[in-house]
């Protein structure tokens, strides 16, 4: 793969000897992975799944065909595992009151909605018009009942709701480091500076968002924000 140069020094710089295996892990191949939807238990999907994913109680590795009756109908949700894995960690209770914050295209929502069932209630935002309209096809296909699509900035949604949420989500914009095995348009996109942009970006989202915390929880927020 033809990484960035800026790209390349930063992490021999960060990584040392180990950042040949490092770089060199760009040209394995993409692992996919997909999630089935427990809303709707008596589905009968055309997929394998004798290759689950130990940390995701609904997760297989597999490919999805975006125009599969399986994937068309919401009956599974196409995903890659390391995606996976934020949705287990944050594992809402029933009838939590949760907020997914940049939720777009919906794949982390769709998780969260799989952990309350029909209970609680989901608040699924994203700031980009045109991204908000795929959230809500995609919460319509997983057929959730309990979820509210938004299209807001942080601070509005603090203002609305403040002390309202159980937990809240953030899957904030990044850099897309992560994403150029998958994505060579986030390779296009990258310089040296953008991690800096991103991470500014991400402080005042994160402002906002805890403001949204119900009280009890202010605490444990601000020492994980600490500790991180």
């Amino acid at each position: 793969m033809n990484l960035p140069e800026g790209f390349i020094t930063k992490y021999q710089q960060l990584l040392g000897d180990q950042a040949d295996a490092f770089l060199a892990s760009f040209d394995q191949p993409v692992v996919n992975g997909f999630r089935v939807n427990p809303l709707w238990p008596d589905a009968k999907i055309d997929l394998p799944t004798d290759q689950p994913i130990d940390y995701s109680e609904w997760g297989y590795l597999g490919k999805v065909d975006g125009n599969a009756i399986d994937h068309v109908a919401g009956y599974v949700y196409s995903q890659e595992p390391s995606a996976q894995f934020v949705g287990t960690v944050a594992a809402p209770h029933a009838n939590e009151w949760v907020l997914d914050l940049c939720a777009a295209p919906g794949g982390k929502t769709t998780h969260l909605a799989s952990y309350l069932g029909d209970s609680g209630l989901l608040v699924s935002n994203e700031i980009n018009a045109g991204r908000a309209k795929i959230l809500a096809s995609n919460v319509e296909r997983f057929g959730l009942t309990n979820t509210i699509v938004t299209n807001n900035d942080p601070a509005t949604l603090a203002a609305a709701w403040p002390e309202t949420f159980d937990r809240i989500l953030v899957d904030a914009p990044c850099s897309g480091e992560g994403m150029f095995r998958k994505d060579p348009e986030a390779i296009r996109y990258w310089t040296p500076d953008y991690p800096a942009t991103c991470a500014a970006r991400q402080r005042e989202i994160l402002t906002e968002a805890v403001k949204n915390v119900e009280t009890r929880w202010h605490l444990g927020v601000l020492h994980l924000h600490i500790q991180s």
